[in-house]
């Protein structure tokens, strides 16, 4: 028969073998999250491609959202529109680490627009969706102007998408 392992036993065991692990991964472990380190920026076709659409896409978000505060198109129009560009942002491939960042985030702008237009359309509150849609939108702002002098040097402007 097994003789049962004392609570304080236990305890102390694995409070040596979580000390002993940590202890390893530290002295073994790499400096990659140092401060300091170089980012590297790449400008491929397909990042080309990222900036050219995005561009388009904001475009064409601006000139939906100016035509629903006119009223001259329906709010299910906008909803739509802003999801299917959401679509079409996500369906690109940049290989800069940057720009994959921002198009993560720009989906979810895009996304969250459309859920406060879908919102307000039907009469509720939509500024909850409105504010994560706005803060979305500072993150990629945030992300690209850190980001545009290493990808301008590399060939891929991104200051049309850093708004006027």
């Amino acid at each position: 028969m097994i003789d049962p392992v004392r609570p304080r036993r236990l305890f102390a065991a694995t409070l040596a073998c979580s000390g002993a692990v940590f202890g390893v991964a530290i002295f073994f472990g790499n400096s990659r999250a140092q401060a300091g380190g170089t980012v590297s920026f790449t400008c491929s076709a397909p990042d080309k491609q990222f900036i050219a659409t995005v561009s388009s896409n904001l475009t064409q978000l601006s000139y939906w959202s100016d035509a629903l505060v006119s009223h001259d198109v329906e709010p299910e129009v906008v909803v739509k529109q802003a999801r299917d560009e959401a679509a079409q942002v996500r369906a690109t491939q940049p290989q800069d680490r940057t720009l994959h960042a921002t198009r993560d985030l720009l989906g979810s702008m895009f996304v969250e627009y459309s859920k406060a237009v879908a919102v307000t359309a039907r009469g509720d509150d939509g500024h909850g969706d409105m504010q994560n849609a706005w803060r979305l939108a500072h993150s990629v702002h945030d992300l690209l102007a850190g980001a545009n002098a290493g990808l301008g040097a590399q060939g891929c402007d991104v200051t049309p998408l850093l708004g006027p």
